[in-house]
């Protein structure tokens, strides 16, 4: 999985601290690193300098670097739809290509010598557009795309519409990536995030690349916002794109036989899986390896509380569920912890035979 960051050259950004922030992110567990070329408040001829030293840099480093382009800022490194040796010196890894190119020009590009990727807009595209580049005879395996991010509050995409235009590009093998915001650092001039999804806005980035990669569909994720703290940064370096990793709150009187059950390293989702309960197929397993488990917290459960099983459940003592909807108190059933609010999105891509696993909140 790609864990990117983004650096800029408006005013707020200076080249050393760019390179900084550089050397920070890579040591913090990001991959790649995201810069934009043509945001029009900033005249890129005067920052050309700057720009061949940060890709120096980022080289070096080993980083894979992707740039945001227009026609005229190809212009000014002296590139072309023909030609993109100028990116290949620079080190450039993948071009964004969004509005001011067509499909001949994208399609063209895909067949570059160097073995630069080409990324377009995946919030922009269309089955008309891959149609199109198909006919044009594009090289899709150099062909990836990644979705824009929205500076203005309200403007982020729905989470449906981002599967929709996710589903076309992946049914058709095509990489995609997204952005996610920082909640330390912002970038200006609107300093409200820079998230792919609405509700991504206010989110921890770690819920927010969660909440992505968890779909199985999502290939890497980069910080729009810059400078990201290094918490958020290694947060999102080291998740797992195999296992959905939720944060609990624990109940004050959880035993230590339950809290073995919860922190084990792995549960997973039934695949004939309840609309209900998420259930843990290998929980009832750990318990028999535990001492007993006595009735305690045999409250409501309201949706999204961890419970487990009791002694008084029998054969179903131990079996650590996580319940979907408002359930009335059983005495079978001790409620062990919450799934705090802001990550209730990600027990929703919990589907039959996920795998899952608790860290504490």
């Amino acid at each position: 999985m790609d864990c990117g960051v983004s650096v800029y050259f408006t005013e707020d950004y200076d080249l050393q601290r760019n390179m900084d922030y550089i050397d920070f992110a890579a040591q913090q567990g990001a991959n790649s690193v995201f810069t934009s070329l043509h945001m029009p408040e900033v005249d890129y001829k005067k920052k050309l300098d700057d720009f061949m030293v940060l890709a120096k840099a980022i080289k070096a480093r080993g980083l894979n670097f992707i740039v945001d382009i227009s026609p005229h800022t190809m212009r000014i490194l002296g590139a072309s739809a023909d030609n993109l040796k100028p990116f290949a010196d620079f080190g450039v890894n993948s071009i964004r290509v969004d509005y001011g190119f067509d499909t001949r020009e994208i399609s063209k590009m895909t067949r570059n010598e160097f073995d630069i990727k080409i990324q377009i807009n995946a919030s922009t595209v269309t089955p008309f557009q891959m149609d199109a580049l198909k006919s044009e005879h594009a090289e899709f395996t150099r062909l990836s795309a990644c979705h824009n991010f929205y500076p203005r509050p309200e403007t982020g995409l729905s989470y449906e519409l981002f599967m929709e235009k996710t589903r076309l590009l992946k049914s058709i093998g095509v990489p995609v990536y997204a952005f996610i915001p920082s909640q330390k650092g912002r970038r200006g001039p609107i300093y409200e995030g820079l998230p792919t999804l609405e509700i991504h806005r206010s989110l921890n980035p770690g819920t927010a690349a969660r909440h992505l990669i968890y779909t199985g569909m999502v290939d890497g994720v980069y910080f729009g916002d810059a400078y990201a703290s290094g918490e958020e940064i290694r947060d999102v370096a080291e998740i797992d794109p195999d296992i959905v990793e939720i944060s609990i709150e624990l109940a004050s009187d959880i035993s230590r036989a339950e809290e073995e059950i919860v922190f084990a390293p792995v549960h997973t989702n039934r695949l004939d899986a309840s609309e209900v309960v998420i259930r843990s197929e290998e929980s009832r397993g750990y318990a028999k390896i535990g001492p007993r488990i006595a009735a305690r917290n045999t409250v409501g459960r309201r949706a999204f509380s961890v419970t487990v099983d009791n002694e008084k459940y029998f054969r179903y003592s131990g079996e650590l569920q996580i319940v979907l909807q408002d359930l009335a108190a059983d005495e079978r059933v001790n409620v062990v912890g919450f799934i705090p609010e802001q990550e209730h999105i990600l027990v929703n891509q919990i589907r039959p035979g996920t795998k899952f696993r608790f860290r504490k909140g």
